[in-house]
Order: C-alpha cells, then structure tokens, then sequence
C-alpha cells in the first residue's frame, strides 16, 4: 500500500503512453499473481508469445536462477486475441520472493508460500471500515484518511414519496452503514448482499477469522466480544435494519439529490439526503442477510440474534402479503444515485426462503421453496444483486430441514453449473472464468464469483477442478491477466492509481483492498470508456481505464470487494495485522 503523499510518484513508474489520462504501464508479456502462489497448488505465469521456448524461475533477491522450464505450445486466447503460452511451475514448494524470466524480460515480483493472501484478504475486509458513513474516522496510521463523520444528516432522512406507510418529507434516523461504491449513496440492495458475503466467508472459514486482525482505526466503534469481521457486518446490519418499514418492507436506498463532487468528502458533502423507492427484490434480499446473521451471532449475542430473525419474520409476512414484484419509481430518484431497478424478485425471494429454512428449520419455508422447485432446481448463473438464484440453491443444499428429492434436483444444477465454469477456465487462454459476453460492467466480480461459487461446490462433491479454478480467478483479480493489472487497489505491483472514488479524490487518501469493475466490453459504460472502444479494436479482455471518470470499469463496488474477501479468506490462514504491517507495500 502506498501513502497518499507518494501517489504522484506512482504515475512516472514504468514506460507509459495517454489515453484520455489514462496511464498504461510498461508490458513484459509475462503475467502473474502479483501477491503470490499457494505451496501444493497450481503455479502458472501465463506469457504472450514471442518466439521464445522456454523460461527460468529466479530469486528476485538475489537474481539466482532456481528453475528452468520449457513453454507451453502457443494457442489463441479469443477474448484477448493473443497468443499465449504458459511456464508452469508449480514444482516450486520452496516458499521465497521469486520472479519468472524469458529472454531479457522480467515479471513482477511475487510470492510462494503457504499463506500469501493474508494480507490482502485483511485490507478487503479493512476496506468496509474505511467506508463506514456517520462515524468519525481517524486512520492516521495506515492510509492517512481522517474523517469527522461522513454525511450525519442522516439521522433526519426526508422520504422522497408518499405511499400506505410513509409520507413525503417525514423523517428518520438511518445513520450509520456502509457507502455503497465510488459515490456516498447507501443502499439495501448492495449492502444486504455483501453483509452476506462477508458472513458466509466467515460461516465457512471461522478460523481465519480474529479479534485483533483488521487494526480498526482510532475511536472505531467495535467489541473485543466479537471476531473483528463481525463487528465490521454488524455495523452494516444496524443500519439496514434502521432501513426496515413498519410494515416489514425496507427503503430501497439514501443518497443526495445530486451526485456530489469528487472534491466534496464525506463530510463537507452537507446536501439533504432522501429515502428512495421500495422494492420487494431488496426487501428479499435484507431479510436473507437477517437470517444469515441471526445464526451468525447466536453463540456471540443471543439477544441480538433474537432481533435479526424477528426482523427477517417481519419480512416474510409482508412478502407474504405482496405477491407482486414491486419496484417504485418517482420522478428524479435517480438524479443523485444508482437505481439498482430489480424489477423481478423471484430469486431474492427463494434466497429468502431458503436462508429462513436453513436457521429457522420452519416447515413453512421449505412449503414454499417446493412450490417454487421448478426455479429453485433451475440452471443457475453467477449471483449478483439482480440474479441470487445461486445464493438460494446454495442456502438449500446447507439446510438440513431440505427436502430430499428436490436437494437432489438442486444440487444438480448447481453442481452443473460449477462443471461449466471449469470448461470455461480450460478454454480460456488467462484461465478466467468470463465468457466473451461477461466481460460487462463489474467483470472482475463476475470472474470472482463464479470462482467463489466453485469453492461452494466443493463443498457438497470435492474437486481438485474446483479448488485450482477458484485459485485462478484470484491470479486473474491480481494481476494475471492481459493487462498485467491488478484489480485490487493497493495490493500487488500494478494496481488502480486512479479508481473512481470520491473519498480517495477529495481527502487524498488511498484505501487498499477495494476491488474494481475491471473490463467493460459493451458500449456506454461513460463516457470515457465509450470513447475509448470507439477510438480503436479493444478486445473485450483488455476494455479497461485506469481513469477516475470511468466508472464503468475502474470504481469499487461493496459487493464487488466482497466476492473478493470470500474468496481470499478461503485460503489465507489467520494472521492479526498492526498498524506498521498494513503500512507494508
């Protein structure tokens, strides 16, 4: 990680060439993991051909060769539209700081060991508390960011309509929570989901998982009762329950009128906020993450517990009622912020129904998933705010109250679906999971959680297939991938110096561990992009901006990061980090 007063310095490394202010960093041709390789699993640099047959392994400390190897044949990578070669070298268990060398071309430095993504997987999770709104932040040791408490008005939050339930201009207290993305809008969708990202990764990997591991910033409200990560969701859970209406639905999103500037910090950005629109799609997806949670904190605090899963019962009883997939629509809500417009909620519901069957073991839930087991046992796709169908098999197949014949039926969708993410990381020449017509707006989340979903189907039929594609989407999110670039901002040696977020461009202040969109193929992404692929024939692969203004391909997003930390928390081991270790590069 880099301190904001070097930043600068950052924009002269390498050879580079403009675009629109965009900075490109010289390109050897030979891509890694720019963090490192795990010891007893698959170690490949993948290098766009030159000619050249064969590879060695160096010590990037001393510059002695360790290895030497021969190339792979050439093939044809469709969405790069390259041809690649690969050195493998995943006989290399000796853990060390190594570099791979053809001709008089050098790779990025990187790591072999046994527990190399510790920490990156702390700065994704760290990145939640740096985007912590209505709370003072002092992290003056690490990243230099200090906040007094980003947009407090919203403990007097105008509803911006009127309905059964509210009335235009009425009030109330929904401070607190996470910003969603590159912007200050806060919304249930996004924040529902990555809450439950975060406490699946801690469900399935509680050991990693530490009092003491994330370093909280001065004065950060947290309990040594709980694993730091838990503090961090509860944070987030506190404040989605202040989203919940009397009548069990939830407000769709709070943010300004207006998007703000990318001067305007958390704090000086003093313009009302409003509550925006219902809809039954986040609604579904609140409850789901209410229910996740309320077995999450049972050992921890019963109490609380206890006011999750009362929350997600109100939930269902106003689902129950309205049939209808609802998402409202008033003039100007989306002047100031994102829509996130989910106008068909079948899939949040049964994400819903199947988290309550799992920690309630309700009969009625599992009623309601057998009326639905014709879209339960469907094929899935990658899950994101608008598609948890993956979520809702995933929650059924971990239920012990599921019913028999259609857990069968479930697991073989979903089980044939992480099959077809395998052919599609075989196929691909980067072993990146995207097929042509993935590489979209957040792509790199896409990648990552179709890896995330292999790791979930390892769990229900192990496969070494599984494990190693998981693996690779981490190598394509750092760095192995066309662009030599990693995605995670501040970890590995080319990261986004110019990500599309308003607390970094007003305060200075650089978080690490927030992952970006990554390669956006399809026209009218912003403008920026758009002028990009209309300049020239951009792969799909390589549709990428490390401009501030390219939102459509360089800004975070929560839930993007949170594919992230799932992911690496699955294979870094437990580590407590200080202050001066998260000052390391």
């Amino acid at each position: 990680m880099q301190k904001p007063f070097v930043r600068k310095i950052l924009l002269t490394l390498g050879c580079m060439m403009a675009f629109g202010g965009t900075a490109f960093a010289a390109d050897t041709g030979i891509y890694v993991d720019q963090v490192g390789y795990l010891t007893g699993h698959d170690k490949i640099a993948m290098v766009r051909d030159t000619g050249e047959t064969s590879f060695s392994l160096m010590d990037a400390k001393t510059g002695k060769t360790v290895y030497t190897g021969k190339l792979t044949a050439a093939k044809r990578d469709a969405n790069t539209e390259e041809m690649v070669r690969y050195a493998d070298f995943s006989a290399i268990e000796t853990p060390g700081t190594y570099k791979v060398k053809i001709g008089a071309a050098e790779s990025y430095p990187f790591a072999i060991g046994e527990n190399v993504y510790a920490s990156a997987s702390a700065r994704t999770l760290r990145s939640y508390t740096l985007s912590r709104s209505g709370t003072p932040i002092d992290d003056s040791a690490v990243t230099g960011l200090k906040l007094k408490g980003g947009h407090m008005q919203d403990r007097e939050a105008s509803s911006y309509f009127t309905d059964k339930v509210t009335k235009k201009g009425q009030t109330y207290d929904v401070l607190g929570g996470w910003y969603d993305a590159g912007d200050y809008g806060k919304y249930t969708t996004t924040g529902a989901l990555a809450a439950a990202e975060l406490m699946y990764a801690y469900e399935n990997n509680r050991g990693h998982f530490t009092v003491g591991q994330l370093a909280f910033p001065k004065e950060t409200t947290h309990t040594d009762r709980l694993p730091d990560v838990l503090n961090e969701v509860k944070y987030e859970l506190d404040f989605l329950q202040k989203m919940q209406r009397k009548d069990g639905s939830t407000f769709h999103k709070v943010s300004g009128a207006t998007w703000p500037g990318f001067d305007k910090s958390p704090d000086t950005d003093t313009q009302p906020r409003f509550l925006y629109s219902t809809c039954t799609a986040s609604t579904a997806m609140y409850g789901a993450s209410l229910a996740i949670g309320a077995r999450i904190y049972a050992p921890f605090d019963a109490a609380y517990a206890s006011q999750l899963r009362k929350n997600a019962q109100k939930v269902w009883a106003y689902l129950e009622k309205e049939k209808s997939s609802i998402y409202r629509v008033d003039p100007g809500q989306e002047s100031g912020s994102g829509p996130y417009n989910d106008t068909d909620d079948r899939q949040e519901r049964l994400w819903f129904a199947a988290e309550m069957l799992r920690t309630t073991g309700d009969a009625s839930y599992g009623r309601y998933l057998m009326a639905h087991a014709g879209e339960l046992s469907a094929m899935p796709s990658f899950f994101t705010w608008d598609n948890t169908l993956a979520l809702a098999q995933y929650a059924y197949l971990k239920a012990d109250k599921a019913d028999a014949a259609l857990r069968a039926k479930v697991q073989k969708a979903f089980l044939g679906y992480a099959d077809k993410i395998v052919a599609k990381i075989a196929a691909d020449g980067f072993h990146c999971a995207l097929a042509k017509d993935e590489y979209t707006w957040a792509s790199t989340k896409n990648a990552m959680t179709q890896g995330d979903i292999l790791l979930m189907a390892n769990e229900f039929a192990p496969k070494k297939a599984y494990v190693e594609g998981a693996l690779s989407q981490i190598h394509y999110m750092l760095g192995r991938n066309s662009l030599g670039k990693s995605f995670l901002t501040g970890v590995g040696s080319d990261y986004p110096h110019h990500p599309h977020n308003r607390i970094y461009a007003s305060t200075g202040a650089y978080v690490p561990g927030l992952l970006v969109g990554g390669p956006n193929a399809v026209l009218g992404g912003d403008p920026d992009q758009t002028a990009y692929l209309k300049s020239r024939h951009v792969p799909p692969a390589k549709a990428y901006l490390d401009v501030q203004t390219s939102w459509s391909t360089n800004e975070y997003a929560i839930d993007y990061t949170g594919t992230a930390a799932y992911a690496l928390s699955y294979f870094a081991k437990s580590a407590a980090h200080t202050d001066r270790q998260l000052q390391k590069d």
